[in-house]
């Protein structure tokens, strides 16, 4: 804090005083920094030494007598009347359409995309973990065994744990993603508020 911003908040915080005996309290502080930056501090030193605007006021207010009167703020409720509570069905089918053309030409084809990539992960996940059972199926049925391919098998694993999250994470975004757009549609149709 500097001095202008110290001798502001000090300002406003001892509105309950005498003008007069206002400004020579301000006089007095203004000659601190006067003497403090003479003797070579910085206007943040002072303001340190000297404490919070807040704590001064509290102090000179208390010793005069003077309370400061908090004053409790008063909220009411003032409910607003819904604008889109009462759209007519005619607004309701037109803007149906307007979302039907930009689910076909936009978020149908991105949330189709999003969704293929969660199934072929977490069927590329599956794959992974079936992985050693098919190593052992080759050899039960004749399948001459051999060291890389249990390595393979054995790091096909480990790759489907860490595609695991992945596909998890991916599952996750794709199903808030979908139910933030039902809940869109259902809000914009509808009008939101207790229609929704």
């Amino acid at each position: 804090m500097n001095k202008q911003d110290f001798l502001n908040e000090l300002n406003q915080r001892l509105e309950l005083l005498d003008p007069k005996e206002r400004r020579e309290l301000l006089s007095d502080y203004q000659e601190h920094f006067r003497n403090g930056i003479d003797a070579g501090k910085s206007e943040e030193q002072i303001v340190f030494d000297l404490g919070t605007p807040e704590e001064i006021a509290t102090d000179i207010l208390s010793e005069r007598n003077i309370r400061e009167e908090q004053v409790e703020a008063e909220y009411y409720y003032v409910p607003r009347k819904n604008q889109n509570a009462n759209r007519s069905v005619s607004k309701q089918i037109l803007i149906g359409v307007g979302l039907f053309f930009l689910d076909i030409c936009l978020i149908i084809p991105i949330m189709v995309s999003l969704w293929s990539l969660v199934i072929s992960l977490w069927g590329t996940v599956a794959s992974f973990f079936l992985s050693p059972l098919l190593f052992g199926v080759m050899l039960v049925f004749g399948a001459d065994f051999e060291f890389y391919q249990m390595f393979v098998s054995i790091g096909l694993v480990g790759l489907g744990l860490m595609l695991l999250f992945v596909a998890n994470a991916l599952t996750k975004f794709t199903t808030k993603a979908t139910m933030a757009i039902i809940e869109w549609h259902k809000y914009a149709v509808k009008g939101g508020g207790s229609n929704a």
